[in-house]
């Protein structure tokens, strides 16, 4: 089936995930249940088709980025000397961005080269004192009780000196990693990218630490992906793996072609004027979505574009000269008379309705009986006459 199709087939799944998300209390309404006091979500047919409606908008604003972001961290102990870089900067591997003092550390390695100098010092003492104590021993022969008292003395002393030249050599053992470990940091006192990508936040007093704290986040570019906003209202309009075609905001001959692979409806987006949806309700929530590239050649990071539903160059259908009706829309009774559920004083009625022309490529029926601000409903197989009606949504 033709690409187009499969892009109206969507406008008709909008209306039916509107009723289901209303049944589920999505919008804010109540819950409700298959019974006449139901209430199902219903919209004029002049929507449904297209013309004035929000919800028959197939283009969105987005902007490249990379697919994945790299977060750099800063020692809490070490004083930073200088930042190499600004929000907004294209950083390359091996790029610094920031570097370290050093001063204490190099201060730190000279006072150590004195300590271990201070211990080598003690140790040969050490030594030189053991040879004397030896001597001493050896030149002890009686087996008197004060010569026994004086070999179990010279023993002891020579035994604690030992002691202290084991403590004097794992603390030089001890000084020598430190020694070792500040020269890592002070050849490491530069801090450089580990990805390509674009520099878009670094943390100081007015723009503080994210939670996993990161000092510098790196958008990473070497895989491109654009990220569009849609709102509350056309969420329903879109879905994963549908084709999309971006377009460059400066030359409309340049195209892309990619997929939607991700609808974040858990992140709750500000409205802003990069977004575009053709809904006049600015203060409505809106959500980003993912759109992955077939090939992202002539792109560049940052860049906007226009996200066109559908990759096909059929024609469209122009719904404002006649009354039209997508065929999802329409339902038949047992005697096969068509008919579509409509709204009559804010509840449901079945309304008979006559086929005209058929077009298979929108697949879209011409059709008499009802007008185009006839307020219809996507048909539910739990629907029945008599269910209240309501349309837009609460708190608009």
């Amino acid at each position: 089936m033709k690409r187009k199709i499969v892009a109206l087939i969507l406008i008709a799944a909008l209306a039916a995930g509107g009723f289901a998300a209303y049944k589920t209390n999505f919008f804010g309404f109540n819950t409700v249940t298959s019974s006449d006091s139901s209430e199902v979500y219903v919209m004029p047919l002049s929507d449904i088709m297209g013309s004035s409606s929000s919800y028959s908008t197939n283009v969105f604003m987005g902007i490249v980025e990379g697919q994945e972001t790299t977060s750099v961290t800063k020692s809490s102990e070490r004083e930073l000397d200088k930042l190499l870089v600004s929000e907004g900067d294209v950083v390359t591997v091996g790029t610094p961005l920031f570097s370290y003092k050093s001063d204490s550390l190099e201060a730190e390695n000279v006072q150590y080269g004195f300590d271990i100098e201070t211990a080598n010092i003690n140790i040969n003492e050490y030594n030189r004192t053991i040879e004397k104590l030896t001597s001493d021993y050896a030149k002890i022969k009686g087996q008197s009780d004060e010569d026994k008292n004086n070999r179990e003395d010279l023993a002891n002393q020579i035994e604690s000196l030992k002691t202290d030249i084991a403590i004097a050599e794992n603390s030089i053992s001890s000084t020598n990693a430190k020694i070792d470990e500040n020269k890592k940091k002070i050849a490491n006192s530069t801090v450089t990218s580990t990805v390509d990508g674009v520099i878009t936040k670094i943390a100081d007093d007015t723009n503080p630490y994210t939670s996993d704290g990161s000092f510098i986040t790196i958008l990473a570019s070497k895989e491109m992906r654009v990220k569009g906003q849609i709102n509350e209202q056309n969420v329903w309009a879109i879905n994963i793996d549908e084709p999309v075609t971006l377009r460059s905001r400066v030359d409309k001959s340049k195209t892309w072609s990619g997929k939607i692979t991700k609808i974040d409806t858990e992140t709750k987006q500000e409205s802003d004027s990069n977004s575009y949806d053709g809904s006049s309700e600015d203060n409505s929530t809106k959500y980003p979505f993912y759109v992955t590239l077939d090939n992202s050649d002539g792109l560049m990071m940052g860049q906007h574009l226009y996200i066109e539903l559908g990759q096909t160059d059929a024609p469209e259908m122009d719904f404002s000269d006649g009354t039209y009706i997508y065929e999802y829309y329409i339902s038949y009774d047992d005697d096969g008379n068509p008919f579509v559920w409509a709204d009559k004083n804010g509840h449901l009625e079945k309304k008979s309705i006559e086929l005209g022309e058929y077009y298979e490529e929108q697949m879209v029926y011409a059709i008499s009986g009802i007008d185009k601000d006839t307020k219809i409903a996507y048909p539910m197989e739990d629907f029945t006459e008599g269910m209240g009606t309501v349309s837009g949504i609460e708190g608009e």
